[in-house]
Order: structure tokens, then C-alpha cells, then sequence
């Protein structure tokens, strides 16, 4: 399984160092379903994702940006394919 990048930043930009990675996860994410897995967490060796309770028994992920280090490894545990992690422009 591969991720694909969005790689739409300027050359500029790109050579001055002005873009970063961005990592999300989506609403496919199987515990929005009331689905239990943390496949995601189990995989990432920075503990970069973490699980709040939002309701009784559902844990929602979250991405903690400073600890993340964009190695993917999180992005190809998903089972269905609910982590993407793309370049942005910094302003």
C-alpha cells in the first residue's frame, strides 16, 4: 500500500525551506465508526497519536504535530487508509 504526497508547493518555497508535512486523520478513521482499533497508535514508535474519550466507550485520535516525525508508519498500520499525510506552504 502507498500514500501519495500532495507536492503542489512552489519551487521557491520548496528551496527556501518554507513548507512542512501535515498529518491528519479522517473521518473514515474506524473509531468514528464505534469501531475499536488503534492500529495507528500501536504502530508509532514517538507516541505522536493519542485517544481522547468523546463519548461513553468511543476514543477519537489525535495527532500531536511536535511529536510527529511524518515516518508513515501510522499511514500504512490503517486498515483503511484513514491517515494522510501531505506537504504544505508555510505563509
Amino acid at each position: 500500500m502507498t500514500q501519495e504526497t500532495n507536492v503542489d508547493i512552489s519551487r521557491r518555497s520548496f528551496l527556501r525551506g518554507q513548507w512542512r508535512k501535515k498529518s491528519e486523520i479522517n473521518s473514515l478513521c474506524l473509531n468514528n465508526q464505534g469501531v475499536y482499533c488503534q492500529s495507528c497508535k500501536e504502530s508509532c514508535e514517538e507516541d505522536a497519536i493519542v485517544f481522547n474519550q468523546v463519548d461513553r466507550g468511543v476514543q477519537r485520535p489525535m495527532i500531536v504535530s511536535e511529536r510527529c516525525t511524518h515516518c508513515m508508519d501510522c499511514v500504512e498500520s490503517c486498515p483503511v487508509e484513514a491517515i494522510s499525510i501531505s506537504k504544505t506552504e508555510v505563509n
